[in-house]
């Protein structure tokens, strides 16, 4: 999937920004051309499975439970 904006995926721009930060801590840029830039290189090498592991740690982290449903 070619992603150029985060205009109708929201969430998956809030799922990067929180992998990202996680991920360079201080170093962390969230602008929408650098998460768009890491979106590729997780693709490239094959690391897309991280931003599920993400999303099940930051619910988890957010109602203490790792699925939500």
């Amino acid at each position: 999937m070619e992603i150029r904006n985060f205009e109708h995926n929201p969430v998956l721009r809030q799922l990067l920004e929180s992998y990202v930060i996680r991920t360079y801590e201080q170093d962390a840029i969230v602008d929408d051309d650098h998460l768009i830039m890491e979106y590729h290189l997780l693709i490239r090498d094959n690391r897309l499975n991280d931003l599920f592991v993400e999303e099940k740690l930051n619910n988890y982290l957010n109602d203490g439970n790792e699925y939500r449903g």
